[in-house]
């Protein structure tokens, strides 16, 4: 590819994921199939430079690529030149917010306190973390540890890894550590007390947990997997250390084992090489189960039944993206990303029952919920419908204002709603560009 282009993009192998045959653990055979990822690890497609300045952060397009016209400029361009907010985190001892951007692949380090109920200008970061050399790409969860000062974020679809930074790092820097991880980790869960992280796991319907200073290709300590868990689709996670439990929000698209590829996100093959043993099962077929949380014990291990599982249509959960615990105030939060609304379950809540509380309606701007935290009596929101993030009051209920909005940029700018766009089509009759991600 030719270096003089703005947006240069190298490719790597991603991490094969496969199920362990007969006699193998999940932690063996993922140490074992990742080996081969050492000698590819390389940089993601970034935004040009300039990441101080969202206006002056336009993608140049190149007139040609050399003097034969090999690449030819396209005629137009959709793209956000703004971030897009996805996991959230806030670290109450230095009172900082960090969130990841999925758009223009970033960290982006706020005041705890920022944002305003009325400002329709952009919130200035304290700091922000972007650039080929960081590893940040398409990130989804996020974490922070103020003891060790370590910031955390996942790669989810792509990478297939882990990147931590220094809590002052900043611009285009190299992380301190990375840890390759199974394809399509999504949520972080840190755990202090146990020094440990977790990370949920989509297709292969799992969570693992790793040492927190792991690194390259250090094996998971233990893995949940399995039909009796009742995951489907796992995004957000929180490990509650308070009543040792771990709490996994599921969208329910459910997967088995026999249809499960193996694959990264640049051969998307279906191998069916993910299975127990020779035998493939033809008759396999997937499912759509209801969204649910399930609730796991904080020691968890191998395939075993959640503690309890709240899942079905009084409960209104619907794609549930992040999941936080209100260890003090025994509530569970959840960024219910499929009708816009904030859902607040008491923490032992169990089957089929009704929110506590529900944060919904146009006055509340919550839109296209992906991340949430629970700090200082406030609730944060990460949206991904648009250029905001949102602080209400723990309490808040219904129809109502945020406290706080911290705006990625002027108010009113629309966002392309980009995530991960791998293809294209045309509908001729509609004349319309799909695009999915």
């Amino acid at each position: 590819m030719d270096r003089r282009l703005m947006m240069s993009c190298v490719f790597i192998a991603g991490v094969y994921l496969v199920t362990p045959s007969r006699g193998r653990s999940v932690e063996e055979m993922f140490v074992a199939t990742t080996q081969a990822a050492e000698d590819t690890e390389g940089a993601m497609c970034m935004m040009p430079d300039g990441v101080d300045g969202a206006e002056s952060a336009q993608i140049a397009i190149p007139k040609s690529s050399n003097i034969e016209g090999g690449d030819l400029p396209p005629v137009r361009m959709v793209v956000d030149p703004y971030p897009s907010f996805n996991g959230v985190v806030v670290d109450t001892t230095n009172d900082l917010v960090m969130m990841s951007d999925t758009n223009r692949k970033s960290l982006l380090i706020y005041e705890r306190t920022a944002g305003s109920p009325t400002s329709k200008e952009a919130a200035a970061p304290r700091q922000m973390i972007m650039g080929p050399d960081t590893g940040v790409g398409f990130v989804a969860g996020v974490a922070m540890d103020p003891a060790h000062r370590e910031l955390f974020t996942v790669n989810n679809d792509v990478e297939d890894r882990l990147v931590v930074f220094d809590y002052d790092a900043r611009g285009n820097v190299k992380p301190k550590r990375l840890l390759y991880v199974p394809h399509q980790s999504w949520g972080i869960a840190f755990a202090p007390k146990r020094d440990a992280i977790a990370l949920s796991v989509q297709t292969p319907n799992m969570f693992v947990v790793f040492k927190r200073d792991a690194k390259q290709f250090d094996a998971p300590l233990r893995s949940v997997r399995g039909p009796l868990t009742q995951m489907a689709d796992p995004h957000g996670i929180y490990f509650d250390e308070t009543h040792n439990e771990v709490v996994v929000a599921n969208h329910g698209n459910f997967r088995p084992r026999e249809l499960i590829t193996s694959y990264t996100a640049y051969d998307a093959r279906e191998s069916r090489q993910e299975r127990s043993g020779d035998k493939v099962d033809e008759n396999a077929r997937g499912k759509f189960l209801p969204s649910s949380l399930t609730v796991f014990d904080g020691d968890a291990k191998g395939d075993v039944a959640p503690r309890r599982v709240i899942q079905g249509p009084v409960s209104q959960i619907d794609w549930p993206m992040g999941v936080a615990v209100d260890e003090v105030n025994n509530e569970i939060i959840v960024a219910n990303n499929g009708d816009n609304s904030i859902l607040i379950f008491p923490r032992t809540a169990s089957g089929d029952v009704p929110p506590k509380r529900v944060i919904r309606g146009p006055l509340t701007g919550v839109k296209g919920p992906m991340g949430v935290a629970i700090a200082k009596d406030e609730i944060y929101i990460a949206n991904f419908g648009d250029h905001t993030a949102l602080v209400f009051p723990r309490l808040a209920a219904g129809n109502v204002r945020p406290r706080r909005v911290i705006r990625n940029a002027p108010a009113g700018r629309e966002t392309s709603g980009f995530g991960n766009p791998y293809s294209v089509a045309y509908d001729t009759k509609r004349q319309e560009i799909l695009v999915p991600n």
